[in-house]
């Protein structure tokens, strides 16, 4: 049986390998590459610069809906006025709960989204996340299928009152830039299993206490960000396409590495929302009181960039400035050593994941 599921892999691999695929560049330019090419253009583009991104791929044949004008934000509510509830939640937040959840997602050979094990990696994410939430009427879990590549990414529902959407999430996929092999190694311990781990922190303490939120709460793991935001711009897509309010959106993508000695985090200030961006900077202040800054990550570093260009407020909050980011990520020396073996940046992110959720749920 495994014999016949690695050979239905590597078959179904090829068939992906072979489709052309429209990449859009920073400076709007757009070419058609076959997708076994698209391992090649990320290798390029990561040696330039560290980020993740950089370009954004979509399957000939797609059709993206039009990039929208930024939704206003004046009609949200970005007080902050929920201090005791935040307060209570934010003393939960648990290093070695987050240590773990990093030990475990980075514990795949790779995460690769055409790898087998880069698909057995969210499914089993899935399975994960549907024990925290089975015991809840109001929770679902998802995979949600791509046409064109078997990695799904996976979305956790929790109910609310409205439809209205929040969204907290990250890429699940990995890259080694320095292969071309799809079974390359690449643990991705801070890119991205330290994401998804706040991502699942945020998610686990909500559940622990019980919270019923007003609107309704996603979580979500991107498959294929690694290369070009294939999944998050096809479920953001979707979500235009059938007009549904997102009110916000956090992405963590990248948590776990302290590169700048004089800042916590840097929030991304291109491809992201400026008055969201401000209500991030002021839950830091508030409840973190920790140094941050505003950078710039180029063209479309990360999935938040899927959100904005659909027209919805998305925020990138950054482990550090771009310039002093993790030099080994997309390699197979991405591994929780960097971070001394510790998960104690990525607490930083799970408490500012968990104030954004409450203050902006009203």
């Amino acid at each position: 049986m495994k014999k016949f599921l690695l050979s239905f892999t590597l078959i179904f691999s090829s068939l992906v390998y072979a489709l052309p695929v429209t990449v859009t560049l920073e400076n709007e330019q757009a070419v058609v590459v076959p997708a076994s090419e698209l391992g090649t253009l990320a290798e390029n583009h990561h040696h330039k610069s560290t980020y993740c991104g950089g370009f954004v791929s979509s399957f000939v044949g797609e059709v993206f809906t039009t990039p929208a004008q930024q939704k206003t934000a004046a009609f949200l509510n970005y007080s902050i006025n929920r201090k005791n509830l935040v307060n209570k939640l934010l003393v939960q937040v648990s290093e070695p709960r987050l240590l773990s959840n990093i030990v475990w997602f980075s514990s795949y050979p790779t995460r690769y989204y055409l790898s087998a094990s880069g698909i057995q990696a969210m499914k089993d994410l899935a399975s994960r996340w549907q024990g925290m939430v089975k015991h809840l009427s109001f929770a679902k879990v998802e995979l949600f299928k791509h046409k064109n590549f078997k990695q799904p990414s996976v979305v956790v529902t929790l109910q609310g009152v409205t439809d209205d959407v929040i969204i907290v999430g990250g890429h699940g996929d990995s890259i080694n830039t320095d292969s071309d092999k799809t079974d390359a190694i690449s643990p991705g311990a801070d890119d991205n299993a330290s994401g998804i781990s706040v991502v699942t922190e945020v998610l686990q303490i909500l559940v622990k206490n019980d919270y019923r939120p007003q609107n309704t709460i996603k979580f979500m793991a991107y498959a294929a960000e690694e290369v070009g935001l294939l999944g998050s711009m096809d479920i953001s897509g979707q979500y235009a396409d059938k007009a549904v309010n997102v009110i916000g959106v956090i992405q963590f993508d990248g948590t776990n590495f302290k590169g700048s000695k004089d800042l916590t985090m840097a929030l991304i200030k291109d491809g992201t929302n400026q008055e969201q961006n401000s209500f991030l900077g002021n839950l830091i202040d508030t409840y973190l009181q920790v140094p941050w800054r505003y950078d710039s990550c180029g063209y479309a570093c990360s999935d938040s960039y899927s959100w904005t260009y659909r027209g919805y407020p998305a925020s990138f909050p950054a482990e550090s400035r771009v310039k002093e980011e993790n030099t080994r990520i997309h390699t197979a020396n991405d591994t929780l050593a960097v971070s001394q073996n510790n998960a104690i940046h990525a607490v930083n992110f799970a408490k500012l994941g968990l104030a954004y959720v409450i203050e902006l749920d009203k």
